[in-house]
């Protein structure tokens, strides 16, 4: 008898645990409030990455002679100037921590490729690395890059769905101060922290 009761038992919490794998642990609430967190912190990030970018030192600046000098070329062939001092960035350490507390690890792989390396389509379109830090630490920005207007949001955050250390939300984006469309946005649930495993630009 005891080990039937044991065996239903066990059976139980059998069914408990399959039945939760289709569920959530975190309350509609608790995803809304960090989800509208993330999405707004995402903004500047987005503006690093596929915006306007950091600001340049002007190009008749000494702090541009002397990046022109560290890497061995003229100021008139630099495809890259210093990053100004007073964005507040000073390498790309600085851009990381930012991007890390906003997006997923596997999100922010690709954000690094892109911005810290290039990105080549099969040999035929290359994107250029946006940033670069010299071996003394100077963070450059390039001067010619394809800018995207990047997107603001609402406050008024739905949750799509919810499985496991997974949600989807979905959130009314604006571009030029104008609506655009419903955003559907991926979320994930690592290292103790929700981050967004989807772009919002």
């Amino acid at each position: 008898m005891k080990r039937k009761f044991v065996s239903l038992l066990a059976a139980a919490c059998m069914i408990f645990l399959l039945a939760g794998c289709g569920g959530s642990a975190f309350t509609d609430d608790e995803i809304i409030e960090a989800a509208a967190d993330l999405i707004a912190e995402s903004i500047p990030v987005n503006e690093i990455y596929f915006g306007k970018g950091l600001a340049a030192v002007v190009e008749d600046s000494e702090a541009a002679a002397a990046f022109a000098r560290e890497i061995k070329t003229s100021v008139s062939l630099l495809q890259y100037l210093p990053v100004d001092k007073s964005t507040g960035y000073d390498s790309v350490d600085r851009i990381k921590e930012a991007t890390e507390k906003v997006y997923s690890e596997s999100y922010c792989a690709y954000l690094y490729e892109m911005a810290f390396t290039g990105i080549s389509d099969e040999g035929s379109t290359a994107t250029y690395a946006r940033y670069m830090e010299t071996e003394s630490g100077t963070l450059a920005v390039r001067k010619d890059f394809t800018v995207i207007d990047t997107r603001t949001y609402g406050t008024d955050v739905q949750v799509v769905s919810k499985k496991g250390n997974s949600a989807v939300v979905k959130v009314q984006s604006y571009v030029d101060g104008k609506e655009d469309t419903v955003v559907e946005v991926q979320m994930i649930y690592e290292n103790g922290a929700w981050r967004l495993d989807s772009p919002t630009y």
